[in-house]
């Protein structure tokens, strides 16, 4: 059953349990969602292959006087990060296109701008222009479905699945970059303008599949209530617990949970959700630090470099059959977000953030000492040529790299994400946190050509010594800001928000037991101002005024309250 409280434990007693008849339905709902990735997934493998495919190169590069042609850094840059600033754009549209419209709505719209996107880029043989345009709003449509599809995505599904839910995010999006590569392989070789056309208009697909999903799946029933729909919430709900024995009680509690939650938050601060709250309102803002922080984290180690430039980097340090090496280190993306279904639940968001994150920040060390043993200019070419072995210590880096982030920060960045945009400017928080997300994308693919290109810096490998310093960064914002969110429904994340619990007192916090003792001396002391001294990782923070945390748990009444409140 959906409880308002957890108990501490959450998650599911085995792997079977995934297919209980309460489960199935959401699940469904979550994976026809999930296809949405995909499109994001796909666009970064599938055009950097492009960047190597003959025709490609003939028909929209330059030609030196021998013949020869070529497409430059300032356009593999430009083409490459362009999507990035419509991904932006896309994700500050989708706060106000998703708070109107709802969650199904901003993916009608961001499919939309993906298919003229896609159109626009296959048109005219040779315009760089019309890349450059379909590109953006092509990249607008997949910065909406970058805010709509997580949110969706841990908003249906049950506490105890909604983390594997919102990490399917990562898994069908590595799946897209395995798409990406293998049609990259087939289509390059190609001696007409299928070669590149080919590639681009399977966008198209995503497209269709995404038109069929919508008419399916429901809306959200978050966004009904807080919109002021409740009629249309109960049916959303009937519709994802339709397949539970129990779908009365757990449709009536968790309407009952909503609506309660939501008085509460409005009672605590207000209804009325503002953008100046972001900044302004403490909860807010660490919510918003949280939501923000990690996403760009996410990207600030240099996954991008692998992500949008795989098959580039890999020929640039003398690797043989690119393309097929590239297929095999998105297929280990695939099986790192696989192995993270497996350890999430063991192991909790925040201890998996921390421990991969130090690894991925020795590897990053180890590619770029590599680079400075090679070193960089005219050295480099006659090292590859000694050293025909440096490529795949290279290559056996970045798979172990590409693993660790897979396991944990490409998934549980979104989770995390996800779980800390609570309340009722969840969709501000997460259109500003994405929009920084594609921000800091941009940034790096943007900049990558001109740090590893001989022609440019020349950097080469040594470009893992930059990415070092962002992993570092990244594992110290986990260590100060991220609380452990493992087990807790996103309303009690949102209460434990608004009771600002610290963030390492997370894990261990006793809310039921909280809450019963909260209830015990609201009933004993009933009229005076309680005051809850601290006392260690279960408490509250020492000596704080509680009135208003009464009045927020208040509606924590079902079973575990109710069998905490009766124990001595």
């Amino acid at each position: 059953m959906v409880a308002a409280i957890s108990g501490g434990g959450g998650g599911l007693s085995s792997y079977g349990d995934w297919f209980k008849k309460e489960y199935r339905r959401p699940i469904l709902f979550c994976a026809l969602i999930a296809i949405a990735p995909v499109a994001y997934g796909y666009d970064g493998t599938y055009f950097t292959s492009l960047l190597e495919t003959p025709v490609f190169i003939r028909q929209f590069g330059d030609t030196d006087a021998n013949g020869r042609s070529s497409i430059s850094s300032s356009d593999q840059s430009l083409w490459v990060s362009i999507i990035q600033v419509g991904e932006v754009f896309g994700s500050l549209a989708a706060g106000p296109i998703g708070d109107w419209s709802g969650r199904k709505g901003g993916i009608a719209c961001a499919i939309t701008l993906l298919a003229i996107g896609v159109i626009l880029q296959m048109l005219v043989v040779g315009s760089g222009a019309l890349i450059t345009v379909g590109r953006v709003i092509a990249g607008g449509g997949i910065g909406i479905i970058s805010n709509a599809a997580p949110l969706y995505l841990s908003e249906i599904p049950p506490m105890e699945i909604r983390g594997a839910c919102v990490s399917s995010w990562q898994l069908m999006l590595a799946i897209g970059q395995v798409i990406g590569a293998c049609v990259g392989l087939g289509s390059h070789n190609l001696s007409n303008t299928a070669s590149w056309r080919i590639p681009i208009g399977i966008n198209l697909v995503w497209v269709v599949l995404l038109v069929g999903v919508l008419f399916i799946v429901p809306e959200s029933p978050r966004w009904l209530l807080y919109k002021g729909k409740p009629e249309k919430a109960e049916r959303a709900l009937f519709k994802i617990h339709g397949g539970s024995d129990y779908k009365e009680i757990l449709v009536q509690e968790q309407l009952a949970i909503l609506n309660k939650s939501r008085e509460e938050e409005a009672e605590a601060s207000s209804s009325v959700s503002r953008w100046s709250d972001l900044w302004r309102n403490p909860v807010e803002r660490r919510k918003f630090i949280a939501t923000v922080g990690i996403l760009v984290s996410q990207q600030i180690s240099g996954v991008q470099f692998i992500f949008s430039y795989t098959t580039t980097f890999f020929t640039l340090v003398g690797l043989q059959d690119t393309f097929i090496i590239t297929i095999i280190v998105d297929c280990i993306e695939v099986l790192g977000v696989l192995a993270s279904f497996f350890v999430v639940n063991r192991f909790g968001r925040r201890p998996l953030l921390l421990y991969t994150g130090i690894f991925m920040f020795f590897t990053l060390l180890v590619v770029g000492a590599l680079g400075a043993v090679a070193g960089q200019g005219d050295r480099f070419e006659p090292y590859l040529a000694d050293h025909p072995s440096f490529g795949k210590a290279v290559a056996a880096m970045i798979c172990l790299y590409v693993f660790a982030f897979n396991v944990a920060w490409g998934p549980l960045a979104w989770v995390v994400a996800a779980e800390m945009s609570t309340g009722r400017n969840r969709q501000k928080h997460l259109s500003i946190g994405t929009a920084m997300f594609w921000i800091s994308a941009f940034v790096v693919t943007f900049t990558l050509p001109y740090l590893f290109q001989p022609s440019e810096a020349g950097l080469g490998p040594m470009i893992g010594f930059i990415y070092a310093v962002g992993g570092a960064a990244s594992v110290a914002f986990v260590y100060f800001v991220i609380p452990e969110t493992h087990g807790r429904t996103l309303e009690e994340i949102n209460f434990m928000m608004e009771a600002r619990i610290p963030t390492r007192q997370w894990k261990n916090y006793d809310l039921a037991t909280v809450v019963a003792k909260d209830e015990k001396k609201g009933s004993r002391f009933a009229g005076t101002t309680e005051h809850v001294e601290g006392s260690g990782a279960g408490g509250a923070a020492g000596g704080e005024e509680r009135p208003r945390q009464r009045r927020f748990l208040s509606h924590f009444q079902p079973k575990e309250v109710a069998a905490a409140a009766e124990s001595p």
